[in-house]
């Protein structure tokens, strides 16, 4: 079991009360069988003695949890557990039924080896029972949790696909793009062209784009790259970008688009700020087995930028969110405030080779 399933012991007493009377009531009429009375005092007594036994028993039931490694496995070492506990009870019990005053003749006093063997048979049920409810329960609770993590990762994948639709046609960078190409268009042709030819580029890219597709992680690079080229163009000397990728990092499958966010919020609400501008720097390498990713800059630092350069953060939740959905635990993103001023973002996710 993942998590450690906690044991409501309310439940448990209730629940074995409700048992004793069941199982004395199916006693009732047969021949040679003691009063109603003794015969409840009997059963209180011996799942007494489970319950006292029952977090011993928790404890072999949570190290192997039913589906873990080979069933026969499971079998037998439940096996092995459930006869050590039917001893443990066999002496325990006859103990407390001297100590409340109710005879409880155990396996140890039965007159026949067929009472011996059934004592002990019922010992093995009494086992298995507190064993396997417990893992029932366990594993209900962690179908349910799966549920809701699944439940709230649908709700931020949403989020994600709406960020991810926001960004693609951004009217902010897309009015801002549009005039400096409108300014270069006589001042510098050559650039205006090659500034269109990138806005192309990266809005084919994003409306091509999935929350959930793959890419290389060198395309990746190309498209954030693009998106640079049309910031410095803007920002001139102001803008100044980084990037630091190895071969190995370069053939790896990541998400896409999952970069050019979290460059653009580095631009737009570390370095546009600043009036002095900034540096980004990308870096990616693999250990591991892991892909490592970072977005670092030199602007104002986290929470800093002005009300009107804020943004709202659905761009970074978008990015968690992905990345959760298609890596699950074995990705993270942290984000760092760096002295003096600055902020890193770093990204980890499993290595796979992108395929061609």
């Amino acid at each position: 079991m993942p998590k450690k399933t906690r044991t409501d012991w309310r439940f448990v007493v209730v629940a074995t009360l409700v048992v004793t009377c069941l199982l004395t009531l199916q006693l009732m009429g047969v021949e040679g069988a003691p009063s109603l009375h003794v015969m409840h005092r009997r059963q209180l007594i011996t799942w007494a003695t489970w319950i006292a036994l029952a977090p011993g028993i928790i404890a072999a039931a949570r190290r192997f949890p039913l589906g873990a490694g080979d069933r026969f496995a499971w079998l037998g070492r439940h096996l092995l557990f459930g006869g050590l506990f039917a001893v443990a009870a066999e002496l325990l019990a006859p103990g407390l039924g001297r100590l409340f005053g109710v005879p409880l003749p155990g396996v140890w006093q039965a007159a026949t080896p067929i009472g011996a063997v059934s004592t002990i048979a019922g010992d093995l049920l009494r086992y298995g029972l507190i064993a396997v409810s417990y893992q029932a329960i366990a594993y209900h609770r962690a179908v349910r949790e799966r549920d809701q993590v699944a439940v709230r990762l649908r709700a931020e994948l949403a989020e994600a696909k709406l960020a991810n639709l926001e960004g693609r046609l951004h009217p902010h960078f897309l009015f801002n793009t549009l005039n400096a190409i409108a300014a270069l268009v006589r001042q510098d042709p050559r650039a205006a062209e090659a500034m269109v030819e990138q806005l192309s580029d990266l809005l084919r890219a994003s409306l091509q784009a999935h929350p959930l597709r793959e890419t290389s992680l060198e395309e990746e690079l190309r498209l954030t790259e693009q998106y640079l080229a049309i910031e410095q163009a803007r920002y001139q000397t102001r803008l100044r970008a980084t990037v630091d990728a190895s071969d190995a990092a370069r053939t790896g499958s990541v998400p896409q688009l999952i970069l050019q966010p979290l460059v653009e919020n580095a631009v737009r609400h570390g370095i546009a700020p600043r009036e002095s501008g900034g540096a980004v720097t990308i870096t990616a390498s693999v250990r591991n087995a892991t892909l490592v990713m970072t977005v670092e800059d030199d602007g104002v630092g986290l929470g800093n930028a002005p009300r009107e350069q804020a943004g709202s953060g659905l761009g970074l939740r978008s990015v968690k969110a992905r990345l959760a959905q298609l890596y699950g635990a074995e990705q993270s993103l942290d984000i760092d405030r760096l002295e003096p001023r600055g902020t890193r973002i770093r990204i980890t996710m499993p290595y796979r080779a992108a395929s061609a």
